[in-house]
């Protein structure tokens, strides 16, 4: 909500800064082209339009996240194990055609305050990207062999 406004006071500052008072029309300075002062609110100008879409930007890439990993069928539901960051997420949202043991990429939002009972992040799914098929199994190492003795 705070850039939300800082957005409004530099859209406010660099339009009050564009109106520009023009000299009275009595006055005649000889100078040809642009003032100074011209140049300078040209360039504050310019600059707080690079600023506000690069906020914009920012704030837009912020808001829509894509993870992808492999799901699992977990307690309250299925998981993913996102490959990216690492973390295991519960994917809420449009599940339908989300499907345990295999890898998706799938489009939404992050909600990291919320966390079902197990304390994985909510992973609120908008829309499937793609479906790259079952998970590749990972391999155990197996169990250190015991040697059974007969006892006489």
């Amino acid at each position: 909500m705070l850039r939300r406004k800082g957005l409004v006071a530099v859209a406010g500052l660099s339009s009050l800064l564009l109106s520009g008072a023009t000299s009275p029309t009595g006055c005649t300075s000889g100078q040809i082209g642009p003032s100074t002062g011209e140049v300078v609110g040209g360039a504050v100008a310019i600059g707080a339009v690079v600023v506000v879409g690069t906020v914009v930007l920012v704030e837009v890439h912020k808001s829509h996240h894509t993870i992808k990993g492999c799901v699992t069928a977990g307690p309250d539901g299925l998981r993913v194990h996102n490959q990216g960051d690492k973390k295991i997420y519960a994917l809420t949202g449009v599940t339908a055609n989300v499907k345990a043991g295999d890898i998706v990429k799938v489009h939404g939002d992050k909600n990291k305050h919320q966390k079902d009972s197990s304390g994985d992040e909510d992973f609120v799914v908008q829309s499937i990207g793609k479906d790259y098929g079952p998970c590749k199994a990972e391999l155990v190492p197996p169990a250190s062999p015991t040697i059974a003795r007969a006892t006489p």
